[in-house]
C-alpha cells in the first residue's frame, strides 16, 4: 500500500524555515505534528494551518449520520462567529442504508484546499466511513485551524475488528459496556463479541429457561434484560458496531447447571469441571438448540454466531469422550447454519474435537493459541479470526509494542498478503479480549473443583464494587484495545516504538476527553490497582 505522512518525513532546516515563511504570507503558523490513531492508509497535509469556522452539512437522511454530525459540529467551529478560509464540511454518502454487515464498507476520503475552496469534502461510501472521516479530521485541528491543504484516502486492512468482553464471569454492567463502545469507536473497532456465558453465569436473560438467570441474586447478581440486550446493540450499532454473541459450549458451560437440576440439561460430573453431555434422548441438544434459536432472534440480523468449544473436558468414563463433544458441537454447527448465521469457535473446535470438520466455507475458526495459526486455518478450508493470546489478550497484560503488531504477517511475509485469494478462505481481523478470570470470587467461580484459590481481583466481584471494578476494567483495557483497533486497522512497520509511544500518548488523551477512564500513559494499571494506588 501507499502510505504519507509528514510525520514520518525528516524535516530539513530548510524546509523547517520554507514552512514558516508559506506560514508567514498565509497568515497562519506552521502546521503540529499529527497524531492521528488509527494511521490512514494515505495522508498528505501542507505544512501550514488555516482557521476554521465551518458548520457540517449533508444530503443524507440517515438519523445515524445526523446524530455523528451533531457528535462532531463543536469540533470544527471557533465559537467567535468570525468568516475563516474553511466555512463548510460537506458529507457526500452513496447510500442512506443503516444495514450493518461484515461487508458495510466503511473507506472514506477527505479532500480540502483552504487557498482555492472554502469547502472540505468527504466522501464514503457509507454513513459509517463517513464518521470516521469526521473523527480524523477533528483530530486535524490544532486550537481553531486546519492543516491549509490535506488529501486522505483511508480504508480497514481488514472488515473484522474486534473486541472480546467476558461478561460470562465477573458480570460487566450495562454503562460501562457504553462507556468501551465508545471508545472502541475511536479505535475503529467495529465488533463487540460478547462472551455472555460462562463459569459463573448466563447473563442474558432467557424467557424460554428463565431458571438461568434465577439464581443470579446477592453477590452473584448480574444479567441484562432483553430490552438491555437491544438498548446495547443499538447503541452499539449507532457508532458502526456489531454485537456477536457467545454462548459457551460444552465445555465452560455450568453457566447451565440450573437446567441440569430441572433435567433440560445433562452433565458429565465425575470430574471438573463439568462438561456437557450429548444424551441418546437428544435432550442436551434440544434445550441447546431452543438456546442458541433465542439468542438468534435477540441478536437479529447479526450474522456471526459463537458457540466457543474451547478447553473442552473429556470425561469418558462418563460418556463425555471426543466423539460425543464433536457430535454436539457439529449439531449445533447445524442448527446455526439452519438459521441462516455463521457459527464461529475457538481453534479446539476444529483442531481438538474436530467438530467443525464438514462445515468447511460455512463456519468461521477463532484462533488464541500459539498452535493453529490464520494460515493453516485457511489452508484447511475456513475463514479465520486472530485472537493470539500473547499479543492480545488485556488481561495477560501485553506491552504497547506487543499489540502493534501485524495479524496478516506470518514467517516475514507482508501484510494480508497470504490470504489475498479471492472468494478462498481468508483471514477475516482480528480481536482484541479482556477475560475477567481474575475478578471470580474464587477460581473460575468454583467450577474447576478449587474453592481455595482466590483471584487477584476478587475483590471486585460482588456488585457493590461495581464502580471499583468499571475503574480497574478500563485501566486494563484502554488505550492498549485502542493499539489492537490500530493494527487491524492499517498495521504500518515503519512505525517504531517512539512514534507509537507519541500517537498512543495523544490518543489516551482523547479517550480522556470522551469520558473513558483510561491507564494514564506514564502509568502501569492491573485488576486492583493504579499508577500504584488501589481500588480496594
Amino acid at each position: 500500500f501507499f502510505y504519507r505522512s509528514f510525520l514520518e518525513m525528516t524535516f530539513s532546516c530548510a524546509a523547517a524555515i520554507f514552512a514558516l515563511i508559506i506560514a508567514g504570507i498565509a497568515g497562519v503558523s506552521a502546521v503540529a505534528p499529527i497524531n492521528v490513531w488509527p494511521i490512514p492508509r494515505e495522508i498528505t497535509i501542507s505544512p501550514s494551518l488555516s482557521p476554521v469556522n465551518a458548520v457540517i452539512d449533508s444530503e443524507s437522511l440517515s438519523k445515524r449520520l445526523s446524530l455523528c454530525i451533531e457528535n462532531y459540529s463543536a469540533s470544527f467551529m471557533s465559537g467567535d462567529g468570525s468568516d475563516a478560509p474553511y466555512s463548510l464540511i460537506f458529507v457526500s454518502v452513496l447510500s442512506d442504508n443503516e444495514y450493518l454487515s461484515q461487508e458495510t464498507d466503511v473507506s472514506y476520503s477527505i479532500e480540502a484546499d483552504a487557498t482555492s475552496d472554502s469547502m472540505i469534502k468527504i466522501s464514503s461510501p457509507s454513513i459509517y466511513g463517513a464518521c470516521y472521516a469526521l473523527d480524523t479530521l477533528s483530530q486535524l485541528v490544532s486550537g481553531s485551524s486546519l492543516p491549509s491543504s490535506l488529501s486522505i484516502e483511508d480504508s480497514p486492512s481488514f472488515n473484522h475488528r474486534g473486541f472480546m468482553i467476558d461478561t460470562g464471569r465477573r458480570f460487566v454492567p450495562l454503562d460501562l459496556i457504553k462507556l468501551n463502545l465508545d471508545a472502541m469507536f475511536l479505535s475503529r473497532l467495529n465488533v463487540l463479541h460478547l462472551h455472555f456465558a460462562d463459569w459463573c453465569r448466563y447473563a442474558i436473560e432467557s424467557e424460554a429457561f428463565p431458571a438461568l438467570t434465577s439464581n443470579l441474586v446477592g453477590d452473584q447478581a448480574g444479567f441484562y434484560t432483553k430490552a438491555e440486550v437491544t438498548e446495547m446493540i443499538t447503541y452499539a450499532n449507532d457508532r458502526g458496531i456489531r454485537v456477536v454473541p457467545e454462548v459457551d459450549l460444552p465445555g465452560h458451560s455450568t453457566w447451565g447447571l440450573p437446567l441440569m437440576e430441572t433435567g433440560d440439561l445433562k452433565y458429565c460430573t465425575s470430574g471438573h469441571p463439568f462438561s456437557l453431555f450429548d444424551d441418546s434422548d437428544n435432550v442436551t441438544v434440544t434445550t441447546l438448540s431452543a438456546i442458541i434459536s433465542e439468542v438468534a432472534e435477540l441478536f437479529g440480523p447479526e450474522q456471526l454466531f459463537h458457540i466457543g468449544a474451547d478447553e473442552t473436558a473429556t470425561l469418558n468414563d462418563e460418556g463425555c469422550t471426543i466423539d460425543n463433544i464433536k457430535g454436539m458441537e457439529a449439531k449445533a454447527f447445524q442448527h446455526i447454519i439452519d438459521l441462516k448465521k455463521t457459527p464461529i469457535g475457538w481453534e479446539e473446535v476444529l483442531y481438538k474435537s474436530g467438530g467443525a470438520e464438514g462445515f468447511e466455507g460455512e463456519a468461521v475458526i477463532n484462533a488464541w493459541n500459539a498452535g493453529p495459526r490464520p494460515s493453516n486455518i485457511t489452508s484447511d478450508g475456513f475463514d479465520a479470526i486472530e485472537s493470539l493470546s500473547d499479543r492480545f489478550y488485556l488481561n495477560n497484560k501485553p506491552s504497547w509494542g506487543d499489540i502493534w503488531y501485524d495479524i496478516g504477517s506470518e514467517e516475514g511475509t507482508a501484510a494480508g498478503s497470504v490470504f489475498d485469494k479471492e472468494g478462498s478462505p481468508e483471514l477475516l481481523g482480528g480481536e482484541v479480549s479482556m477475560w475477567t478470570d481474575n475478578y471470580c470470587y474464587v477460581l473460575q467461580c468454583g467450577s474447576s473443583g478449587d474453592v481455595d484459590t482466590i483471584p487477584v481481583g476478587a475483590a471486585l466481584y460482588p456488585p457493590d464494587m461495581d464502580e471499583q471494578f468499571a475503574a480497574s476494567f478500563q485501566g486494563m483495557v484502554w488505550p492498549k484495545a485502542g493499539i489492537g483497533g490500530g493494527s487491524f486497522w492499517n498495521f504500518v512497520p515503519q512505525v517504531g516504538a517512539d512514534e507509537l509511544t507519541s500517537r498512543i500518548e495523544s490518543f489516551n488523551t482523547r479517550l480522556g476527553e470522551q469520558g473513558i477512564d483510561s491507564c494514564p500513559s506514564e502509568c502501569t494499571c492491573d485488576e486492583t490497582t493504579r499508577c500504584g494506588e488501589t481500588y480496594l
